[in-house]
């Protein structure tokens, strides 16, 4: 089958499968309560999310276009409308893990790079920990890696959760542009640092300099990372 290098019709999400399941619609439902609970207002009000497994539709079989991957994004700003694209089916052992994780990115999902990768990851495990559900192999996988960087953004923020509980909500209202990319930001980790005491400080810098040399290595266009300006 000769493959079109063309965007197919219509909107982005039309070109994959909807997923209609009840249990992660409610799951969706009660994440976005619990972040919003948590973290503060969304940047872009949510008034819909359209729910994706990222394979194509029939309709859309002819296009060269990404499958299996995972994803939230807006849709429409003015109303409100956003998408979240699952890489597995619902069932899937990981399934719950995945959609947890995104929609922590419902909160800002102009926000790009490590720090809120392992923001998404922390978050994803605490509702699955919350609704009662397995978060699938992830926290074996995460526990175990030395060089994988979504296992070592979920444990440098994990720790700065555990260690600066109240001020660690606040990691996600400090962003600044990507370099020239004015559509992406990125967590401004120097903007969050600045807000603790010295003695503090001190103590956030240790833990993500723990993590820095690997993620900094690990860092694009889609995973923004830069270490904290201070140095220890």
């Amino acid at each position: 089958m000769r493959l079109s290098d063309s965007k197919p019709p219509g909107p982005w999400p039309d070109a994959y499968q909807p997923i209609t399941d009840p249990e992660s619609e409610a799951f969706v439902t009660r994440s976005l309560g619990r972040a919003v609970e948590e973290f503060g207002e969304p940047a872009i009000a949510v008034n819909k999310v359209l729910l994706r497994r990222s394979r194509k539709v029939p309709a859309a079989r002819h296009y060269r276009i990404a499958e299996d991957f995972s994803l939230t994004e807006c849709v429409d700003a003015t109303n409100g409308v956003f998408a979240i694209y699952i890489s597995v089916d619902p069932g899937h052992r990981n399934y719950f893990a995945l959609l947890g994780h995104e929609c922590a990115h419902l909160l800002d999902p102009s926000i790009f790079g490590w720090y809120m990768e392992g923001f998404a990851s922390v978050f994803s495990e605490n509702m699955c920990e919350e609704t009662g559900r397995d978060w699938g192999d992830w926290k074996r996988h995460f526990e175990r890696t030395r060089r994988g960087p979504y296992g070592l953004s979920y444990r440098m923020m994990l720790e700065l959760k555990q260690e600066f509980p109240d001020e660690y909500p606040g990691v996600i209202r400090f962003t600044a542009v990507n370099g020239d990319d004015t559509d992406r930001r990125h967590i401004d980790i120097d903007a969050w640092l600045a807000t603790l005491p010295p003695d503090r400080r001190y103590v956030a810098l240790e833990i993500i300099s723990e993590y820095s040399d690997v993620l900094k290595k690990k860092a694009s266009d889609q995973y923004y990372f830069s270490p904290p300006y201070e140095d220890l």
